[in-house]
């Protein structure tokens, strides 16, 4: 079983730069600093596209986890799309979209959780604190880009 947890919101920037942001994983300590992201690298270190392996560390619980996942879809300024290799944690698949509208950028992020075995049961806890993680690092992303924004502008 598996569930789809969705999380959208809009940052007033325009999208090229959004995007930008939001995909290139060396930028992810900046923006996910309260969901227990310890450890982030982006293999190969370059531009992101297809074939990218991203390497996590996350704490939780008192425990540390790794999860690798690779780039699947990447269309710039449109989508972005990574699945888990091998049996790294719950998220099996990230999709996060990208659509400029007049106030900035719709950014939503829809994952696919997955908890086997005995922690199936435990999935639709786990989905809700996936979501409410992901509603905390699309607000801190917003935060810190539309502060740019505020910058920028002064």
């Amino acid at each position: 079983m598996a569930t789809t947890v969705t999380v959208s919101g809009v940052i007033r920037r325009p999208v090229h730069e959004v995007f930008a942001f939001i995909t290139d994983a060396r930028n992810a300590p900046q923006w996910q600093t309260k969901s227990g992201l310890q450890r982030i690298q982006q293999i190969p270190e370059g531009p992101v596209g297809v074939g990218t392996r991203i390497i996590e560390v996350w704490k939780f619980m008192g425990r540390e986890a790794e999860a690798t996942s690779e780039v699947t879809e990447y269309e710039p300024n449109t989508k972005y799309t990574r699945i888990a290799v091998g049996s790294g944690g719950p998220i099996k698949q990230g999709t996060t979209t990208f659509e400029s509208v007049p106030e900035g950028t719709r950014v939503t992020f829809a994952i696919i959780v997955s908890a086997g075995g005995l922690f199936a049961i435990a999935e639709p806890l786990l989905a809700a604190n996936m979501k409410k993680s992901f509603e905390t690092n699309l607000a801190e992303a917003k935060a810190l880009l539309d502060g740019q924004a505020a910058t920028s502008a002064s």
